[in-house]
């Protein structure tokens, strides 16, 4: 009922449905009635009725303990905000932030609402930091798999977020940017591009039998001037003027569709541009997600540690507490040194996930282009575990032994590294997805030196390839793999990386059943 909009029949079945529900007793049916009537009323701007059926909501949702009080909570930020209570508003936007996060996992459409809300507030006080970072946050999320399809992430809301984020922090291009695809989502400009795309052609026709009609009238007037030809002199001037006029009437018509046709098709080239570079970030944001199942299990060992050192300590506690009211100074005092060792364990333990995360979020960041000195026997390996473990983790049958070979003396250089941890996820992804069919799986990762080279070579005893794929295989939108599971960017992406980006090579060695290695040469001298 939301979606036709009328909001007084909403309110009513909402109503309604609160009722029935209230006489089976299903809570969570009830709050979830109250949160939406409470939307409802502040569309109307009916902000005390907001009010109530908002507190409503969130008193039934916690006293079942429900990760969808974010909604209602919600309601609250921007009922007080629309109220010009600002700090109240705040107060309540932060919370819906707090429990979005915590229930993220089985609620993501609230947090990336949370967000959305966010750098709206932001925007309207004008600050510009906080409300680029919370629409880039709005797009990550939104972005994840399960919600970009979603009727939450295409009705064009994030995009506009980013879009007015960066207007506000004076970055035009990445303004229009943004407004171009708010534009494109809401108005579903692939049907009017094939639309236009219809009519140019038929426009093309049309003018092609229209200039086809004046080159006959023009032969048929020529031949009539032929025949009159023995008119007066001052009968065959005008005939003549008349006949100069006209062509040139023509030639200006001829110039105009000719320069509306080429404006056709440089507009039809610029949204081909467009949608190259949002193939590109959809690349980009594929290698986002194999990372995603790799960093969870990456993740999991320091929490497992914090969690076990966690109730150990509280066991320690009580132990030290029963020891001083017994008055046994000395066995208080080692328990409590046990402690101190056990926090510097979670801290070192806690400082190791937040590390996983940061490297996450480097990754998922849009490369700034700088350079910066890398250990790539670091990066490599990291790339490795963390392809292995989201492969694993789509997969539970998958099995491949892994090994790396790593020259000690490998100096630091200088790369783009979010870039580089690309081009490795890409070329080490591609060599598990070599192995799967053969009988004992290896994939090896070395690095090695030269006077003026660093040398990264990947490889696999998978199925290898013909000659004529390697050929191709560094092509944009070539691949071997099934329909749907592949875009044939990722290869293109990591050459252009190392060529144009690192001044670098690519090379490919493959024999047919016996294994592909990759060679990423980069130059040394320059760093």
């Amino acid at each position: 009922m939301e979606e036709t909009g009328n909001t007084e029949q909403a309110i009513f079945y909402y109503k309604e449905s609160v009722r029935i529900a209230s006489l089976i007793k299903d809570y969570f049916r009830i709050a979830s009635a109250s949160a939406a009537i409470a939307s409802q009323y502040y569309d109307e701007d009916q902000l005390d009725s907001v009010e109530v059926y908002a507190q409503k909501s969130v008193k039934l949702f916690e006293q079942i303990n429900s990760g969808w009080k974010t909604q209602p909570i919600l309601s609250l930020a921007r009922k007080n905000f629309k109220a010009k209570n600002d700090e109240l508003g705040r107060e309540y936007i932060y919370k819906a932030l707090q429990i979005a996060i915590e229930y993220k996992e089985t609620n993501r459409r609230m947090l990336l609402l949370v967000y959305r809300t966010l750098s709206s507030v932001h925007q309207n006080s004008g600050v510009k930091d906080s409300s680029l970072y919370y629409a880039k946050k709005a797009y990550e999320v939104g972005s994840e798999p399960g919600l970009i399809n979603s009727k939450w992430f295409r009705d064009g809301g994030v995009y506009e977020v980013l879009y007015k984020a960066y207007l506000l922090n004076n970055q035009p291009d990445s303004a229009f940017k943004y407004l171009r695809l708010t534009l494109t989502t809401k108005e579903a400009w692939n049907k009017e591009k094939y639309k236009n795309l219809a009519n140019f052609q038929s426009l093309l026709l049309s003018e092609a039998t229209r200039l086809r009609e004046l080159e006959k009238q023009q032969i048929e007037t020529q031949s009539k001037i032929r025949t009159y030809g023995f008119l007066a002199v001052l009968a065959v001037l005008s005939i003549i003027g008349f006949i100069l006029y006209r062509n040139n009437r023509q030639k200006q018509k001829a110039n105009q569709v000719l320069q509306e046709q080429k404006d056709k098709v440089e507009s039809t080239l610029s949204q081909l541009k467009a949608t190259q570079t949002q193939l590109i970030q959809s690349e980009k944001l594929a290698s986002l997600g194999e990372l995603t199942a790799g960093i969870a299990h990456e993740i999991q060992n320091p929490l497992n540690f914090v969690n076990n050192f966690s109730e150990v300590s509280g066991e320690l506690v009580a132990e030290m507490e029963e020891e001083m009211k017994e008055g046994n100074t000395d066995i208080a005092l080692e328990i409590a040194s046990d402690l101190k060792q056990n926090l510097e364990k979670i801290n070192h333990h806690g400082k190791r996930a937040s590390s996983i995360v940061k490297g996450m979020l480097e990754h998922s960041r849009t490369s700034s282009g700088e350079k910066e000195l890398t250990d790539i026997n670091a990066l490599a390996d990291e790339y490795l575990r963390l392809s292995y473990h989201g492969i694993k983790a789509k997969d539970n049958s998958f099995e491949s032994d892994y090994q790396t070979d790593f020259d000690e003396n490998l100096p630091k250089i200088e790369v783009i590294s979010q870039d580089m941890g690309r081009v490795l996820l890409n070329l080490i992804n591609n060599a598990f997805w070599a192995v799967k069919t053969v009988e004992k799986p290896l994939v090896m990762v070395k690095t090695e030196q030269t006077e003026n080279q660093l040398i990264i070579k990947v490889s696999d005893n998978g199925t290898g390839m013909s000659d004529d794929i390697k050929a191709k295989i560094l092509q944009p939108f070539f691949t071997t793999k099934p329909t749907g599971q592949g875009t044939g960017l990722g290869l293109s992406l990591a050459y252009d990386i190392v060529t144009k980006g690192h001044g670098g090579t690519i090379e490919v060695e493959s024999v047919e059943k016996e294994g592909t290695t990759f060679i990423v040469k980069l130059p040394i001298q320059n760093n």
